[in-house]
């Protein structure tokens, strides 16, 4: 299976930098999407990406500045453009109900040449355009209103509303993730969670296509198996080797026995019911909102989005957001709480079988870790990335998964 998963990520690989290479032609050529903040923060190029989206009527943007405001990021380019518009009193506004943005949240591939080819190869780019244009305007919970979403050859381009615009809207950061948070702050995240998820539960065939297609499925498309089989197992050595005190020969020895079970790991991973999770839920893709007087979480980034069990989110969100220790002691309270936020949306979970899932799911986490710190594939800083080891390599250990996969 690691050949195979080798053989299918070198070939995801070379096509990446075949289309990395082709988007500079159509560059000189004035054809390719934009790869800079320079590029976008034009009055032509950011109208003709609104007039691509299907929304031609849409007021048009007469001036574009760029305040020098950018947000952290793993892979991508995260910046403000401010924008004045032209005649907007006379053309309304871009959508019922909403006033016109004075400033627009754009996204674009990184610049670093290693992380563009892994995430073209990878594809999670290409999962958070296909949530910016099938899944944004339907979902139940507070996300950012996608005004354009482009997507050419190895690049893509979204506008998403800067959530900053609002009053009382709080976003967090990877240093907010790392510093820890509040049960309080979980159990409001799990509530949304379970609002996302209730949505979905159960959904299949023609529909789920329709939402997100398999083939951008992270393990459940063809080949996706093996390659994600084939990551971890690269990322196991080099994790060890950069941070024995946290990953130790243990830990090496517990992620070769679920490799060892990696279809039947799988298997369990994927039995139904599934539902729309996003994926890389942790407190720095949440945000905190006023809705009538009282705190609420949105979400955003959903690169990792896929088909799953809601339990999933969950795990993902309280390993790498509370501090062991505090998780340690709130940690079944927890769970039973997103199980109860589902019963009152007419979902039906029992509390061991979610935790029994959530075990299972401890290896998703770890797994993330060994492979961002081993191969160095996205821009994190190293005290963010042992952060999040030292907390799955915890959660493994306090959730027993070592016994859980004997049984398996």
């Amino acid at each position: 299976m690691d050949l195979r998963g080798n053989l299918t990520l070198g070939a995801r690989m070379a096509r990446a930098v075949s289309r990395i290479a082709a988007d500079r032609v159509q560059e000189w050529r004035g054809e390719a999407l934009a790869r800079t903040p320079e590029q976008i923060a034009r009055p032509g190029v950011v109208n003709a990406l609104l007039a691509a989206d299907g929304n031609p009527s849409s007021p048009r943007i007469e001036r574009v500045a760029l305040p020098g405001v950018r947000f952290e990021s793993s892979n991508c380019q995260n910046f403000l453009i401010e924008v004045e518009w032209e005649d907007a009193s006379a053309h309304g506004v871009a959508r019922p109900g909403a006033s016109l943005p004075r400033s627009l949240y754009v996204k674009l591939p990184c610049e670093d040449f290693a992380t563009r080819v892994f995430a073209n190869a990878v594809g999670f780019w290409a999962v958070e355009c296909a949530f910016a244009r099938r899944v944004a305007r339907d979902v139940p919970i507070r996300v950012p209103r996608v005004f354009a979403v482009a997507e050419r050859g190895a690049r893509f381009a979204l506008l998403l509303e800067n959530l900053h615009e609002e009053s009382g809207t709080r976003l967090f950061t990877n240093r907010d993730m790392a510093a820890g948070t509040t049960v309080e702050q979980a159990r409001r995240c799990l509530e949304t969670f379970a609002e996302l998820h209730a949505a979905y539960w159960g959904v299949e065939g023609e529909r789920r296509e329709a939402l997100l297609p398999n083939a951008l499925h992270t393990y459940l498309a063809p080949g996706g198996r093996a390659l994600t089989r084939a990551l971890n197992a690269a990322g196991i050595a080099p994790t060890h080797r950069a941070a024995p005190d946290l990953f130790a020969e243990r830990h090496v020895r517990l992620c070769r026995l679920a490799l060892s079970k990696w279809d039947a790991l799988v298997d369990a991973w994927y039995a139904g019911p599934l539902t729309l999770i996003h994926g890389d839920s942790h407190l720095a893709n949440c945000f905190e909102y006023q809705h009538e007087g009282a705190p609420r979480m949105g979400m955003i980034d959903f690169q990792g989005m896929q088909w799953c069990h809601g339990v999933r989110d969950v795990q993902y969100f309280l390993t790498n957001s509370l501090e062991p220790e505090r998780l340690a002691a709130h940690e079944r309270e927890l769970i039973e709480g997103y199980v109860d936020a589902l019963g009152r949306r007419g979902v039906a979970l029992g509390a061991q079988e979610a935790w029994e899932r959530y075990r299972a799911y401890s290896f998703q986490t770890l797994m993330v870790a060994v492979v961002s710190l081993g191969l160095g594939s996205l821009t994190e800083t190293q005290e963010t990335l042992r952060t999040v080891l030292l907390r799955s390599v915890a959660a493994v250990e306090r959730v027993g998964l070592g016994a859980w996969l004997e049984r398996l």
